[in-house]
């Protein structure tokens, strides 16, 4: 059967979700020390939209529609659109466009199109070659398309399931699609712009707080219940595992790319990084050397533990310190004192805020990436991180 092009266009007005969505097995024990093993050499890749279209568009749709059913599509990925820079002439065979962080393959199709005198104009080619700056076909184009035609990476796809079509009269319909991308989806997981902290890297990557962020404190709880007596209860690890919700609100291509690399390092929940809890967990007083004087806010009482002993010391200048605390010690109601692994050599008032690090991997497989636009504007991206027994990780 041949293989159509997917051409009903979404609908921005709810813009267009992509779901990352890899598989890992994770093996916990009682103590919470964990084995996670990826089933996936890279994430499922699924885009979900809208569609509202009339006339001919809405006819075309839907006799492709019956026609394909579950087969595959040529989709084109709308969010990774660029554009042509320059005029190409019938016979060309190199795109001169903007390719970075976008989804082209050798070997896959692109698609060129553009209008002209309310005339659409479209061309689907094989890659021979993908530069930063340009895109080589196998074949020349048959046509004329002037700088700033549309280029779009197509990919195979098929529709998760058959969309129900909403007539809202005899000619205007909508509809909501969901595509999984039939390929393998790879992407690069370069994480070097991330500072290293005891071995593993720290996400500097900021949250977006228009919304309030979530928290908990997760702990690995059994119940023993005959259903006649009283339930005994044991924490078998005696450990608060740390849970914290992340969103970001990207406004440019470079800060998704970045991100998309962290997931793709992350691997789903098999990989660590250090998460900051985002709070002011310590207000400083004085510095002297390794040692920090703080408000007393109990946690000489709790002591340290996995989890709570790894501070990141935020200056006023931007910079970050990441320390370990080896010993508390209270000095009065009012002051407690925090032992640094290392000195470090700056005024209390040089501190902006002192927070606790966590190490931690994905809470889930899957990421939730809306984009508002495409991929040159803005994006919102969701996902929660689960604290692990640093001290029991592999490095």
């Amino acid at each position: 059967m041949n293989i159509f092009l997917w051409q009903a266009e979404p609908d921005w007005t709810n813009g267009i979700t992509e779901i990352l969505e890899w598989k890992t097995d994770i093996l916990q024990s009682y103590s919470g020390a964990e084995q996670r093993i990826a089933r996936r050499l890279s994430p499922r890749r699924m885009f979900e939209f809208s569609i509202l279209i009339n006339g001919n568009e809405r006819s075309r749709f839907e006799n492709r529609l019956a026609f394909v059913g579950g087969n595959s599509w040529y989709f084109p990925v709308y969010t990774d659109v660029t554009y042509l820079d320059d005029d190409v002439n019938t016979g060309a065979t190199v795109l001169p466009c903007n390719t970075i962080g976008r989804d082209f393959v050798v070997g896959n199709k692109v698609l060129i199109q553009s209008e002209i005198n309310n005339v659409n104009q479209t061309a689907l080619l094989e890659v021979a070659a993908v530069n930063e700056n340009s895109i080589t076909l196998v074949n020349p184009v048959k046509t004329q398309f002037f700088a700033g035609a549309y280029i779009y990476p197509v990919r195979l796809a098929v529709l998760t399931d058959m969309p129900e079509l909403t007539r809202h009269n005899d000619d205007l319909l909508s509809a909501q699609i969901r595509f999984r991308i039939s390929e393998h989806n790879a992407f690069s997981n370069d994480i070097s712009f991330l500072p290293t902290y005891r071995h593993f890297p720290v996400l500097n990557i900021q949250p977006d707080w228009s919304e309030s962020l979530k928290c908990r404190y997760e702990r690995v709880l059994f119940e023993l219940d005959n259903g006649a007596g009283i339930p005994k209860r044991l924490d078998t690890a005696k450990l608060p595992f740390f849970v914290t919700e992340f969103r970001w609100f990207l406004t440019e291509r470079n800060e998704q790319i970045q991100l998309r690399k962290l997931f793709y390092y992350l691997n789903g929940c098999q990989k660590n990084i250090w998460i900051s809890s985002q709070t002011s967990d310590f207000n400083v007083i004085t510095v002297d050397g390794r040692v920090l004087g703080v408000e007393n806010t109990g946690f000489n009482e709790v002591g340290l533990m996995s989890g709570r002993k790894d501070i990141v010391i935020n200056l006023c200048n931007g910079n970050a310190l990441y320390r370990r605390i080896e010993l508390v010690a209270v000095v009065s109601d009012e002051i407690e004192r925090l032992l640094l692994n290392e000195s470090i050599n700056v005024n209390a008032e040089d501190i902006l805020s002192v927070s606790f690090l966590t190490l931690c991997r994905l809470n889930n497989d899957a990421v939730s990436w809306e984009h508002v636009t495409d991929a040159d504007g803005l994006a919102n991206i969701t996902c929660s991180f689960r604290g692990v027994r640093d001290e029991l990780e592999s490095i």
